[in-house]
């Protein structure tokens, strides 16, 4: 998909303009806005009146004008290219005023867009100078997948997803315009669908109390935001925009989550409970307004009986709903019928479509016991499918092999199904056997292991190095736990970090070695070798920041008690932001624990202050000693000037 269309309607009258190559809404919004504001309105209804829409096939144009159009041509040309005769071509015409150039130019003609040609295009934008009593209205469509016919935009059977006022649209900042394309973007994904939700009441108009959306502070305006109201009438939703008296409206909004955390809640007080209970039951609570209208729109047909549901907000408890959720889409593949009559029929109809597909029984037994959330993680993170079938049943046989009678908790099923793919997927050319046989080791003894709370906040990242360990492991893992796994994964990971050829390691000038602060010391890691370290010491993916640190935008540095050599409390990452300012992005303990010594913190910031002071002193060549700051050591290498890929031994 590629390009946009951009045009005018006046009169009832559509002119529209493709525009090539590769077009996001952001650029092309800001370039129409530019437009826009240059100006005025009784020029912009007069400047589409006049304007011509040609089509570029037709060759040679100075035959077909009237005298009076060819003089005004000849003028044009005259004045804004300096030429004394005509482009002999509408071609050549349009490709000295390319996409927009031309509006800005005044030119009188535009090249038609070939509307059945335009199936690729997803985004179209419309001044509809007929709109809003005639003052004109900035229209914006989403069209992925050919949903509708661009030459149904701006009818009853293409609504725009967005709409605002012209002279409100002139007034938006580019930051105003990069939170708009935010939440449009939410929404493209989903192919701009409006949904059709069911109401508590459907009798009446609801409208939410105003909350902020994220991302849509305007610069310039001190600390005005962009506050949104949810509108649900006759079962469609939209957000009414405002800010500052700028108005605008962003309809289909089926991405919209009802766990969203600004109007999640009133969305489930205002949806009709049974419907309500059913999504959630199938979709979990993270279930968008799309999931919604779509269990709405099948629940006549859907298999399951009329006294399990429940009264809004509870879930409904019977095991394996989320697997209707495999009917619902119609883009699995998988052809199962919802049949309202016979509920066991369509599970009967899932079992023998699985079954055909390679599923073992036992592998079904697995699946239809899991957890409701549990069973939700499964499909949402290998969704089934006709053309990927075999795959998922080869997956959940092998994940029921493994666990048979253990059962998998929603705190560590995502740790390892990641686990278990990266051994699978990454030992292509290896043994079969061997292959499944250390993914079924890993998944037990991962399971069954008994872990501290802070091990259990670790648990994904201490996986992926397990997992790691696994797939570079040439026999069979006979006998291991999870303890013993994580030991072997740790002194494989640190005899990689010792085999490291120093002069291959990724390396960057340290501004700031070592700075003082009271009891801490931050030490500046400035290798690959050095961020690896602290990732095996301190337990966490620190070292997979050698590119971004690299590139010069993140720096990393090691707190540590007492001395440089002393026992290590602490990684700090700054980043330099769009100021040229740099800010600490996070702070964490051994295993990504959250520090809360407030010594610490206080360290961390005067850490932050003095590399900035440093980044400072070097911009305006200054060579002066701060306080306990240690002068800048180059040494005898320089940061490379491309950025190398990520090297196996860094963790994370």
């Amino acid at each position: 998909m590629s390009g946009a269309l951009v045009g005018l309607r006046i009169g009832g009258e559509k002119k529209l303009l493709r525009l090539h190559g590769e077009r996001g809404c952001e650029s092309v919004l800001t370039s129409l806005l530019a437009w826009l504001r240059s100006v005025s309105d009784a020029r912009l209804h007069a400047y589409a009146g006049i304007l011509k829409t040609v089509d570029v096939a037709l060759g040679r144009y100075t035959a077909e004008l009237e005298d009076k159009e060819r003089a005004i041509l000849l003028a044009f040309f005259e004045d804004h290219l300096g030429e004394s005769c005509q482009p002999p071509t509408w071609a050549e015409a349009f490709a000295a005023f390319p996409d927009l150039e031309g509006w800005h130019a005044g030119f009188p003609y535009m090249p038609a867009a070939s509307i059945d040609a335009c199936a690729d295009v997803p985004w179209g934008f419309l001044l509809d100078l007929d709109a809003d009593r005639g003052t004109g209205e900035l229209q914006i469509y989403i069209n992925r997948h050919a949903r509708f016919a661009w030459r149904d935009m701006g009818t009853e059977l293409a609504p725009p997803c967005c709409s605002l006022p012209l002279a409100h649209a002139r007034k938006l900042s580019a930051t105003d315009v990069s939170a708009l394309q935010g939440l449009l973007h939410q929404n493209f994904y989903s192919d701009g669908i409006d949904p059709l939700l069911p109401l508590r009441d459907p009798a009446r108009s609801h409208l939410s109390p105003p909350f902020p959306v994220l991302g849509a502070s305007a610069a310039g305006t001190g600390d005005e935001v962009w506050l949104a109201r949810l509108h649900l009438t006759a079962g469609h939703a939209s957000l009414l925009l405002e800010r500052a008296g700028l108005r605008a409206t962003v309809r289909q909004v089926s991405e919209l989550r009802l766990d969203d955390p600004h109007c999640g809640a009133w969305l489930r007080q205002a949806l009709a409970p049974e419907v309500l209970a059913l999504t959630l039951a199938i979709h979990g609570p993270g279930a968008s307004l799309g999931h919604t209208a779509r269990v709405a729109t099948h629940l006549p047909r859907l298999p399951f009986a009329a006294d399990a549901r429940t009264d809004a907000g509870a879930e409904v408890e019977t095991g394996g709903l989320p697997l209707l959720a495999l009917g619902l889409n119609p883009h699995a593949g998988l052809n199962l019928a919802l049949s309202p009559r016979d509920g066991p029929a369509f599970f009967d109809a899932l079992r023998a479509c699985f079954l055909e597909g390679g599923m073992r029984v036992q592998g079904w037994r697995f699946l239809i016991k899991q957890d409701n959330a549990v069973l939700r993680a499964i499909l949402q993170f290998f969704p089934p499918s006709a053309r990927i079938l075999r795959g998922f049943t080869h997956f959940i046989n092998l994940l029921a092999g493994s666990l048979q009678h253990e059962p998998l908790t929603i705190a560590r099923c995502q740790p390892a199904l990641r686990g278990v793919e990266r051994i699978l997927d990454r030992t292509r050319g290896r043994p079969e056997a061997m292959r499944e046989e250390n993914a079924r080791i890993f998944l037990r003894a991962l399971v069954r292991a008994r872990l501290s709370p802070e091990q259990e906040a670790n648990l994904a990242h201490e996986a992926q190095d397990v997992s790691d360990f696994v797939y570079a492991h040439t026999a069979v893992l006979k006998g291991a736990t999870w303890a013993s796994l994580c030991r072997r994964s740790d002194a494989w990971h640190r005899a990689l970090l010792i085999g490291v050829d120093p002069a291959k390691d990724l390396r960057w000038a340290a501004l700031l070695p070592r700075y003082q602060s009271g009891a801490y010391v931050a030490v500046e890691l400035d290798c690959g070798y050095l961020l690896a370290e602290e990732g095996l010491e301190q337990r966490h993916c620190i070292g997979s920041y050698a590119n971004a640190c690299a590139s010069g935008g993140t720096r990393v540095f090691s707190l540590r008690q007492g001395t440089a050599q002393g026992r290590r409390v602490a990684t700090l990452e700054v980043q330099r932001g769009h100021d040229g300012d740099w800010h600490m992005v996070q702070i964490r303990g051994k295993a990504n624990t959250a520090v809360q010594d407030p010594l610490l913190l206080q360290a961390a910031d005067q850490v932050v202050s003095a590399y900035g002071a440093a980044v400072r002193a070097q911009a305006a060549g200054l060579r002066t000693t701060l306080g306990n700051w240690d002068m800048p050591i180059a040494g005898d290498y320089a940061p490379p000037p491309y950025v190398i890929h990520r090297q196996e031994h860094w963790t994370g």
